[in-house]
């Protein structure tokens, strides 16, 4: 029995709240170790232009939910994209009606602790495995989230987009 699809939207809003928790009145220490305190992993170099285009909206997906940044619905599939914008912008406003918005988006993200991993590279379909840890820092904090995850991609127009993120997944 396979795991259950674990939508973008629900790690959206899973993060956004983190980013919430993060900003509200706590102790001035970082809450995970510095990003230049963590190892970095080694990242599988992408073998051919699909792999890369692969790996490159998969990044952008990480960097555009940890800031909340606006153009995060483009990495969705046009299957999905409705439903996560949807749930981007429900999370954007709770976020911005904290007051905290602007300041998440500043933050930093680094990557560098996450690793991908082809299961499947079909012309119609990618598998990509994503595991390690990437850090979100907002000044003075910083937190280091880990990812397990299997995303299925899609090519639409002559891009892969994100169709779905099954977390978990062995």
């Amino acid at each position: 029995m396979s795991a259950a699809p674990f939508s973008p939207a629900v790690h959206l809003a899973v993060l956004a709240l983190l980013a919430l928790l993060l900003l509200c009145p706590a102790p001035s220490a970082a809450m995970g170790a510095h990003p230049s305190q963590q190892p970095e992993a080694e990242a599988a170099k992408p073998d051919d232009a699909d792999a890369l285009a692969q790996y490159q909206v998969l990044r952008e997906y990480f960097e555009r939910q940890a800031t909340l940044d606006d153009r995060l619905p483009e990495v969705f599939s046009r299957r999905v994209i409705r439903e996560e914008t949807m749930a981007f912008m429900a999370m954007r406003e709770t976020v911005n009606r904290h007051g905290s918005l602007e300041r998440i988006r500043m933050g930093k993200v680094d990557l560098s602790g996450l690793s991908f991993r082809r299961i499947t590279a079909d012309p119609d379909l990618a598998r990509i495995h994503v595991t390690g840890s990437y850090t979100i820092s907002v000044p003075p904090l910083v937190e280091t989230l880990e990812e397990d995850a299997l995303f299925v991609l899609l090519p639409e127009m002559g891009q892969w987009k994100i169709f779905e993120r099954r977390e978990g997944w062995r």
